[in-house]
């Protein structure tokens, strides 16, 4: 009977210290959940995503984006190699249309060169349209660039917006240039 009060005794006086050291490490690990919350909710862009695999795709009404594209790139001689580009917008929503306000051209110095859309056009669920840049049009230079205008009345899914690259010299390159988001908006 003795060794069962001993017993109790030393339980009752680590009692509270167990209990502190149980509060004090859910606290710590609520407290560091909290802040990954936050930092997230910091870094987060105030559009909708939808996950399609490996890759989530925005849900927006508008975005202004930037696509680099190269009219020539230099050679190891120094001479430079020309280039056709193929500025390819595709409207990626499966139901609603966008509409395509702009695409301006700029060369190297940031000067623009001339908008390829007068007018608005509408891009149906799923159809593309493309820009083409020959060969022989050098006034770009190697950082020339366009900067694409879209809108749509709902929310969808942005679109793919990308700049091919090719030569038809006897040493044939090809590479692609990806459009990056200036601006979005979501109603």
């Amino acid at each position: 009977m003795e060794q069962l009060n001993k017993r109790r005794s030393l339980f009752s006086r680590f009692l509270p210290a167990i209990i502190f050291l149980t509060l004090l490490i859910a606290l710590i690990y609520n407290g560091a959940r909290i802040n990954n919350l936050e930092e997230k909710k910091q870094t987060s862009p105030i559009t909708n995503r939808y996950s399609m695999g490996s890759q989530d795709i925005n849900i927006i009404n508008s975005q202004t984006v930037y696509v680099p594209i190269y009219s020539h790139i230099n050679r190891s001689s120094g001479t430079p190699q020309l280039l056709e580009t193929t500025l390819s917008i595709r409207n990626s929503d499966p139901k609603n249309s966008i509409t395509l306000l702009s695409a301006r051209y700029y060369d190297t110095e940031g000067q623009e060169l001339q908008n390829y859309y007068k007018e608005p056009e509408v891009l149906r669920p799923l159809q593309s349209t493309e820009i083409l840049v020959k060969e022989t049009d050098t006034r770009g230079g190697s950082g020339a660039n366009f900067i694409i205008e879209w809108v749509a009345d709902i929310p969808v899914f942005e679109p793919v917006i990308e700049a091919i690259m090719v030569s038809n010299s006897n040493s044939s390159i090809s590479f692609k240039s990806t459009g990056r988001p200036l601006s979005i908006r979501k109603k």
